[in-house]
């Protein structure tokens, strides 16, 4: 039998390969327009600063700026005031770099400066990544079994509906509840709390967050004059994490709907094999399993007819003219 799982392999690696040109090619249309823009903005915005102050240099102006830009992307702000000034690896900001780096979210700001720092950070992560990757794991089948499993099992003996069409139901409910949850609320109070985000840039900040993805655009907890910005920070790391749960969650109940383990046996190379596997699991137990009864007696007792009398005949015991 040809095993055409290399095929199907072959096949979904060009499918993503295509889906990734896809994307690029949307992306770069989207977005060279409004970088051009931005890129004749900064161009005119530098010619009007040296128009109006000649007698500054535009290679310390380049150098300044340079110098000010490298500071800036290592957390630092050039602003000459207060909040300009923060601390930005006291210990809340440290617990939210640790909380959205072990999440893998990894907004990139900050981020460690010294030698030293990246080296903890790199065997930290080393070990915590799986660590909370494992507990979120382990929380989120947990919560399975308590909104999905048992409940299914009550309204299904209660109810005269099939499993399977209970399980859509549920879902659909239950994904609902939870993008209403950890979505589309969250997002309205980002909305409210950070100034210059708008909905949609929040609803935005939601989803990359919680999907690990963390580009670093939209930052929670860094605008200056915010209150109460430690607890705020502690608020934003408790959602992560029950977010991520949330998200891990809905993917469990989407496996077990679409049933992705079938789907994914048609593209590994070793599929038949599994499938014999499989089937061999599913067969009945050997009859070593079973109470132990003779041979020759369990096949002598198929023969038997249902008309012959136990005294005309007897099979699996001693007969009695011997005795």
């Amino acid at each position: 039998m040809v095993n055409h799982c290399p095929l199907f392999f072959l096949l979904l690696l060009l499918s993503y390969v295509l889906y990734l040109v896809i994307g690029a090619f949307i992306f770069s249309l989207l977005e060279q327009p409004y970088e051009k823009q931005l890129r004749e903005n900064v161009e005119d915005l530098w010619n009007k600063f040296l128009e109006k102050h000649p007698c500054l240099s535009e290679e310390l102006l380049d150098d300044f700026l340079r110098k000010a830009l490298l500071a800036k992307s290592f957390g630092v702000s050039v602003l000459r005031n207060v909040s300009g000034f923060e601390v930005k690896w006291d210990f809340v900001s440290s617990l939210f770099f640790t909380g959205t780096t072990l999440t893998t979210i990894g907004y990139g700001h900050p981020f460690p400066i010294s030698l030293s720092g990246k080296i903890f950070c790199l065997f930290y992560s080393i070990i915590g990544i799986p660590f909370t990757l494992c507990i979120l794991s382990i929380a989120a089948r947990n919560l399975l079994f308590l909104l999905r499993d048992k409940p299914i099992h009550v309204l299904h003996l209660k109810c005269n509906f099939a499993r399977k069409k209970l399980e859509w139901i549920h879902a659909g409910i239950l994904v609902s509840l939870l993008s209403l949850l950890f979505f589309f609320i969250p997002a309205i109070i980002f909305n409210i709390v950070e100034d210059n985000w708008g909905y949609i840039d929040a609803l935005y900040f939601c989803f990359i967050s919680l999907s690990t993805i963390g580009l670093g655009d939209y930052v929670p907890g860094e605008q200056s004059g915010q209150s109460m910005p430690a607890l705020y920070k502690i608020l934003v790391i408790c959602y992560l994490l029950f977010g991520m749960i949330a998200v891990f969650l809905v993917v469990e109940i989407l496996k077990s709907l679409l049933n992705c383990n079938q789907f994914s046996n048609l593209f590994f190379f070793g599929c038949d094999n599994s499938r014999r596997a499989e089937e061999i699991d599913r067969v009945p137990p050997y009859d070593s399993e079973l109470p132990f009864v003779p041979k020759h007696e369990e096949t002598t007792r198929r023969r038997v007819p249902h008309s012959v009398s136990p005294t005309d005949k007897s099979y699996g015991t001693i007969n009695q003219t011997f005795s």
